[in-house]
């Protein structure tokens, strides 16, 4: 397996306790924003209450994203064109700025998604990589399905441990828009935080310890199983 993945989407929801955001108010910050070299939104849309967005679109796919909502900021790189540390930069920039125009004294809870995609070497089809070899389940599938599958693959929750910070959804399948690779999902739960303006830095590690886990503990994982055997080469 290529040892370096694709990172396709960044993303980050900084829950926080319910409040009203005034239009006014988001236009000033959206202002203020535009003038920071790490943030980089050119629009806005205001149409749905409770629901304001700051965006940008690159291309056909690569989007930008600050969503407000009553009890959250999330911050989304869909389609990601910018390395991690970009991203960091940009939800410290953010969360900043919006904390101190909102009003928000900290963030009570976080979550962190990190999708990633791992070109196979030894398989051409992820399906049958994941199925067949990691799952075991040749011949197991089809008599009872009775119908193709275009996508498969595991899921596994880690719950949160005194040694292990933050419950992890892990979801491994194969990637729809690539036959022969695999598709990686985690997303952290960090639960009871309590996160100010003076401790964004801990908002930007729990996203640094979903990335790490796809890198050092997935990947692996993975690896294991792309090696040539008699059967599936």
């Amino acid at each position: 397996m290529q040892a370096e993945d694709r990172p396709i989407h960044f993303s980050t929801e900084l829950i926080h306790a319910p409040a009203r955001h005034e239009i006014p108010v988001l236009q000033k910050l959206y202002f203020e924003l535009s003038q920071l070299r790490a943030v980089g939104y050119d629009s806005t849309d205001f149409s749905v209450p409770g629901q304001s967005r700051f965006y940008s679109r690159r291309g056909a796919k690569t989007q930008s994203i600050a969503l407000f909502l009553p009890d959250r900021l999330v911050i989304i790189e869909e389609w990601t064109d910018i390395p991690l540390s970009d991203f960091l930069e940009k939800t410290c920039a953010v969360a900043e700025k919006a904390m101190a125009a909102l009003r928000i004294s900290f963030f009570t809870a976080q979550t962190a998604t990190v999708r990633s995609t791992f070109a196979l070497t030894h398989f051409d089809d992820a399906r049958e990589f994941l199925l067949d070899r990691a799952c075991q389940q040749t011949g197991k599938i089809a008599p009872h399905f009775g119908r193709p599958i275009a996508v498969g693959g595991l899921r596994f929750v880690l719950p949160e441990t005194p040694e292990h910070t933050g419950l992890l959804n892990v979801a491994i399948e194969s990637f729809k828009f690539s036959r022969n690779e695999v598709l990686t999902e985690v997303k952290g739960i960090f639960a009871h935080q309590r996160i100010g303006p003076e401790d964004l830095a801990t908002a930007t590690e729990n996203i640094q310890a979903v990335r790490s886990f796809i890198s050092e503990h997935v990947f692996p994982y993975l690896d294991q199983y792309d090696s040539p055997e008699e059967g599936f080469v």
